[in-house]
């Protein structure tokens, strides 16, 4: 499988709709996620793993943790792969 685009809603630190499209990374085939703690790598994997499969990714949160704290209340939280 390849990821193509990546859309999180209310989904973690994100308020609102954020969208990563992964072809913006180049045709290489390889790209490297990394970035200091606390910069939300570990979101994408989990929303990446809520997308296909319901979860999040590891044992220690759970998806009852998944919506944002700074989202409004009238904004859905969704995640689209």
């Amino acid at each position: 499988m390849k990821p193509i685009q990546l859309t999180m809603s209310a989904f973690g630190p994100f308020a609102g709709e954020q969208t990563l499209r992964f072809s913006d990374l180049g045709d290489h085939g390889l790209f490297l996620i990394s970035g200091d703690t606390g910069a939300g790598k570990t979101t994408l994997f989990d929303a990446i793993c809520f997308a296909l499969f319901g979860k999040v990714s590891g044992s220690t949160r759970g998806e009852d943790t998944v919506r944002s704290d700074f989202a409004a209340p009238s904004v859905q939280t969704y995640v689209a792969l």
